[in-house]
């Protein structure tokens, strides 16, 4: 009998199997093994997944702990495979060909053949759009060019290159013995190369394109000043722009730091860039002496202090190529800035102006800027802050703005503001489901690339609306079926996403099939449904599990996504017409372990919203046992039902499902609908009932389930357990103990006062301490602390400028004075999660010793004792 098989490749050599792997005989049942702390190392994380041009050849990663990472390649035909073993930055050619870095050398691997290139010292490479040209940096900065594996050329001591957006064009900059030059490589058809400045004493920087355009713009720059440059590739013309220039402003001069970034207008005339004062700002001014806090003052002290030590604040200017005219933009006061579609307006803002306040982000007045004659009108007063709530139409005409629950449309050549979505009886935003917390909205994405319609989100659903308002149409029926539909990244047609403080512009063609990301708001599988013009929305990947990372060939309709399960690994998958096979499956070792399953369960509220919670069954479920459960809490955390994870001793925050549910838990991630006013309160009520549902289901014992949440599920979990005596144990982790203290810290990580969390965002209270003093009490859980009743753990990070340790620290402090059953750990050099793998893997077996003691009867490990206790 002859055998035949796929060949594995390692690097370029052929393995031929010696054995064959004994199979069980017909009929006989494979005993699965408990998983355990030895079998973690098994364990790896795919990712990097791509697809060749053609379709041909998929590529993925392997990442484990122990800092092994494989890189793999294989024919969607043939299947068969090569294994890159240390490879690192995969990418593929033209097909069919395939380059990774191993170190500092580049690989380059011909996979039809198995014939390899190796080039040493590179530090980086890129192919061309097309994939036929290789551009790679090389030793002694050479940037050098090749075509089929043959070098065309070779430009020594480039310092900087760039990319246009199509890779099709390169910019680059060189520096020898003091003297810099500037080129461009086309790499079209032919490759040609071209100078645009001749070797001069400057050197050049920051190499920028227009955005799918022909012209770049970059700096240069000498120890005494900094030139602005401009080149338009079609003309070969080249413009410069210095500040001796008669147009330029006596007062500024160019910088070419990116804390402003360059940047060309869509339509090539104008370039925005960085501009800062010729005389230095004066430092010394809170660099000593006794710290003034003045209660009216825009920003807190740490802040003004931090911002006084910068000489020179940059600020957003243009030049007018063609005119010669240069016009600052952004200014100290009015410092936020944002173009419009094709740059011919600016909005420009002071973010200070209605401090002190309590929002994470101000309202602002918002001032239209005419880029042409440089006059200012007032655009709106008192508007959001938050960017999701502006969009820009492409072409230039249309401001869209979320303001008094409704979608509204300024069309700047009428100087007219439309309410579009007035009359319609649908939420545009969080305000009805989740109140006290800082209004959402679910998003305006963008416009279609005909300018006819703004699109926009509600809660399920895809909306067109023209700029008028008069058409208005529903694209999807999520409502109907609870699906979300959102449009997906691969979707937009063209975006440019830089546009300095505000929003990028994004086009979607809608008289094509578009994909959309979906979600199951019942089930919480996700996946890809296809938007048909004028036909509605079809399925196209979703079966019940977790699927993304969806990609489409270039060259023809293959696809390959990832989907995976709780009890399934992750896997790659190809689709191709009727196609659809797996590729790769990750983890092979996890059909040999004992696992648990998972599956949505829902309840609801004393006040009957409707709630959902991810139940994770223990390993070998025996449905005639019960188990000790442990729940795990936040916000919405449900949605992680189909997430498979990989069992490890190195977690952030010391939880991981599979490694519970691999020791004999079950394991409940209830989720939380918060009431303004009661965020401890609606916590406690949605969470026993989340749990009373499982208990009515018999799954878990009721004398044996504990509590777990980490920053606001901490002090969830701190305040629950001062109400019900429900769990026999608790742990929480970064978590705030003292609402009124936490309500005045000054949070050192954003130079804010922490009470804009009360007032308009995650603790939901709604109104200031000094409105509702009662609701602070009565959702303080240090304030109840007298009536704990179960042994709690807390931990901090000594770092944590977030949630400050001195938190957990008072927490103690009050459960060591009542008497109760308390330990704190806290960790060096670390914050609000942990990053440090020993203490990660200190904090997880530390978990697990709590749970064991209070849950499965294991015995008291030694930390966990006093130390007056015996042995």
């Amino acid at each position: 009998m002859k055998l035949s098989f796929l060949p594995i490749v390692y690097g370029v050599i052929t393995i031929i199997l010696i054995g064959l792997v004994p199979c069980p005989v017909i009929g006989q049942v494979l005993t699965k093994k408990q998983l355990t702390e030895a079998d973690y190392h098994l364990w790896g994380t795919m990712g990097a997944e791509q697809l060749s041009e053609k379709g041909n050849w998929i590529s993925y990663r392997m990442s484990y702990e122990l800092n092994v990472d494989t890189l793999f390649v294989k024919n969607t035909k043939t299947y068969q495979r090569y294994v890159f073993a240390d490879g690192s930055d995969g990418r593929f050619g033209s097909e069919p060909t395939f380059a990774y870095k191993m170190k500092n050398v580049l690989v380059v691997v011909d996979l039809e053949t198995g014939k390899e290139n190796r080039i040493s010292a590179v530090e980086r490479y890129d192919f061309s759009a097309d994939g036929r040209f290789l551009v790679t940096l090389e030793k002694n900065h050479a940037l050098v060019v090749r075509k089929n594996g043959k070098v065309l050329d070779s430009i020594e001591n480039v310092r900087e290159y760039n990319w246009n957006d199509e890779s099709i064009m390169l910019v680059y900059a060189t520096l020898e013995n003091g003297k810099g030059t500037v080129g461009y490589l086309d790499l079209r058809d032919n490759y040609v190369s071209h100078l645009i400045v001749q070797p001069t004493t400057q050197h050049f920087e920051v190499l920028k394109w227009q955005h799918k355009g022909k012209t770049l713009a970059f700096y240069g720059v000498t120890e005494e000043t900094t030139e602005l440059y401009y080149y338009d590739s079609i003309s070969g013309k080249l413009s410069n722009l210095k500040s001796t220039n008669a147009n330029y402003p006596a007062h500024i001069k160019i910088t070419p730091d990116q804390n402003i970034a360059l940047n060309i207008s869509r339509d090539g005339k104008k370039v925005f860039f960085g501009i800062t004062n010729i005389v230095a700002k004066d430092t010394t001014v809170l660099s000593g002496g006794v710290a003034i806090w003045n209660a009216k003052d825009k920003m807190l002290y740490p802040d003004r202090k931090l911002r006084s030590t910068v000489s020179y604040p940059e600020y957003l200017a243009f030049w007018d190529i063609e005119n010669g005219v240069v016009r600052q933009l952004s200014t100290a006061k009015q410092s936020w800035a944002m173009l419009t579609g094709k740059q011919d307006y600016a909005l420009v803002a002071d973010p200070y102006q209605y401090e002190p306040q309590y929002k994470w982000i101000a309202d602002m007045d918002y001032y239209l800027l005419n880029l042409e004659t440089g006059t200012r009108e007032l655009f709106l007063t008192a508007q959001s802050g938050y960017m999701n709530q502006m969009g820009i139409s492409p072409d230039g005409r249309y401001i869209t703005y979320y303001r008094e629950s409704n979608w509204w449309v300024y069309d700047i050549k009428k100087k007219t503001h439309t309410n579009v979505t007035k009359g319609l009886d649908i939420s545009w935003d969080n305000r009805a489901n989740d109140p006290g917390n800082e209004i959402n909205v679910w998003g305006q994405p963008g416009w279609t690339t005909n300018g006819n319609y703004a699109i926009y989100y509600d809660y399920y659903d895809i909306w067109v609306i023209s700029p008028d308002g008069t058409q208005r149409k529903r694209l999807t029926q999520g409502r109907e079926i609870q699906l979300r539909f959102r449009l997906d990244a691969s979707a937009i047609f063209d975006k440019q996403d830089i546009n300095y403080s505000g929003v990028g512009v994004y086009n979607y063609d809608l008289s094509k099939d578009v994909l959309l990301t979906t979600l199951d708001m019942y089930s919480s599988a996700n996946g890809y449904y296809l938007l048909h013009p004028n036909k509605g929305v079809k399925p196209f990947i979703m079966d019940g599990s977790s699927i993304n990372k969806l990609q489409k060939a270039k060259g023809n309709n293959a696809f390959i996504y990832v989907t995976q399960k709780f009890d399934s690994p992750p896997c790659l998958r190809f689709r191709n017409g009727n196609t659809d096979i797996v590729m790769v499956q990750s983890n092979h070792q996890h059909k040999h372990y004992q696992w648990g399953k998972s599956e949505m369960i829902h309840y609801k509220d004393s006040k009957g919203n409707p709630l959902n919670g991810a139940l994770f069954y223990p390993a070998n479920y025996d449905a005639t046992k019960k188990y000790p459960m442990i729940v795990y809490i936040y916000e919405i955390v449900s949605r992680d039902v189909n997430q498979y994870v990989n069992p490890s001793i190195h977690n952030t925050l010391g939880f991981n499902i599979t490694n519970m549910t691999a020791n004999g838990y079950a394991v409940l991630l209830a989720d939380i609908a918060l009431e303004k006013g009661n965020p401890g309160l609606s916590a406690v009520d949605c969470v026993t009932s989340a749990v009373n549902k499982i208990i009515d289901m018999g799954i878990t014992d009721a004398r044996k389930i504990g509590l777990m949440g980490h920053s606001f599920g901490a002090y969830e979990t701190n305040f629950i357990i001062t109400q019900t005596n429900m769990f026999a144990v608790a742990i929480s982790g970064s978590g705030v103990s003292d609402t009124m203290q936490h309500y005045f810290t000054i949070n050192t990580d954003y130079n804010t006062i922490d009470g804009w969390r009360y007032e308009n965002q995650q603790y939901r209270m709604g109104y200031s301490f000094f409105e509702n003093q009662e609701g602070y009490y009565r959702n303080s859980p240090l304030l109840n602390a007298s009536k704990i009743n179960t042994p709690l753990l807390t931990w901090a990070g000594k770092l944590d400028k977030n949630v400050q340790p001195r938190q957990a620290e008072t927490f103690y402090a009050a459960l060591r004075r009542l008497k109760k059953e308390s330990v704190m750990l806290v960790y060096p050099n670390d914050g609000h999660i942990l990053f440090n793998p020993k203490n990660q893997e200190d904090l997880t077996l530390k978990v697990q010793d709590w749970f064991g003691y209070y849950l499965k009867g294991e015995p008291k490990a030694k930390w966990m004792k006093a130390d007056n206790e015996t042995n």
